[in-house]
């Protein structure tokens, strides 16, 4: 899963994985209900790749979202984020990160 991006523009968006939809009538219900949270300013889902793309006007409201599609019966994918660190050289440096 993505993490939330910065525009230019000063909106950021943010993307998200949906499971449980099964036709376009669950599509629509998705858009709709991330459309209704604060901060949103536009929402697309797509069946294929069960994707939430969310573009925010605000500060982005992730978990007010989640929130949302959580409460009309789908779910989202948990997010996963590897980082790379440099300049570790020992064991103390490993366990202060």
């Amino acid at each position: 899963m993505k993490d939330v991006i910065e525009i230019p523009s000063g909106t950021a968006q943010d993307s998200l994985g949906i499971t449980g939809m099964t036709c376009a009538s669950c599509v629509s219900r998705v858009e709709k209900a991330i459309a209704r949270v604060p901060g949103v300013a536009s929402a697309s889902v797509n069946l294929a790749t069960e994707r939430a793309d969310i573009r925010y006007e605000d500060a982005p409201g992730r978990e007010a979202v989640i929130t949302a599609i959580r409460g009309i019966g789908y779910d989202v994918e948990a997010a996963t984020l590897e980082v790379g660190i440099e300049g570790m050289t020992c064991a103390s440096c490993v366990l202060r990160v």
